[in-house]
């Protein structure tokens, strides 16, 4: 299973908050901590990473009104930027990795299964790169306004012989859908 970090999941999170406030003041770690629920200490490492960056793509300023920022406008960087910086290259399999290969396949020439991973690692790229972080930021901030609704696993029923799937509805009666 391809997995992205939690290095991968926070400093996205960090990244779309400070998207979302792009063009105020610096945002303090603390802020961000508190409002993505995310710990201090692992945003003080993530920022590190953003900053030193090449190019950078979060910037620092000092002071009582000091925190950080995005380097340029979110619509100008790439979430593959974002991932590549705190996750490295993009590799599903050794025998697919971004760029130059650090270790290497024993099977690599004679490699069956070869031609799935690096269409799996072209198509995450690609999707990681035409999206940008004002994109995403834009997206978390209309989701974010609509309320989460979870329906208890015991409210479901399938009825088998008539296959039917039963859920509650938002005015109490029960929604009933044909399954496929």
């Amino acid at each position: 299973m391809l997995r992205v970090s939690t290095k991968g999941e926070y400093g996205v999170r960090l990244m779309v908050d400070l998207a979302r406030h792009y063009g105020g003041r610096p945002r303090s770690l603390t802020d961000i901590s508190q409002a993505e629920t995310l710990p201090l200490a692992y945003l003080e490492q993530l920022v590190k990473l953003l900053r030193e960056a090449d190019p950078p793509l979060v910037m620092s300023t000092r002071g009582a009104h000091g925190g950080y920022k995005l380097s340029r406008h979110p619509a100008e960087i790439t979430m593959g930027e974002v991932v590549r910086v705190l996750e490295g290259p993009i590799a599903p399999m050794i025998c697919a990795t971004e760029g130059e290969m650090t270790q290497v396949c024993n099977f690599l020439e004679a490699c069956k299964t070869k031609y799935l991973w690096t269409k799996v690692r072209d198509a995450v790229a690609q999707t990681l790169d035409s999206m940008t972080l004002a994109e995403l930021a834009a997206v978390s901030s209309s989701e974010s306004g609509a309320a989460a609704q979870f329906i208890a696993l015991s409210d479901i029923h399938v009825g088998l012989g008539s296959q039917q799937l039963c859920l509650p509805a938002k005015d109490g009666e029960t929604e009933v859908r044909p399954l496929p």
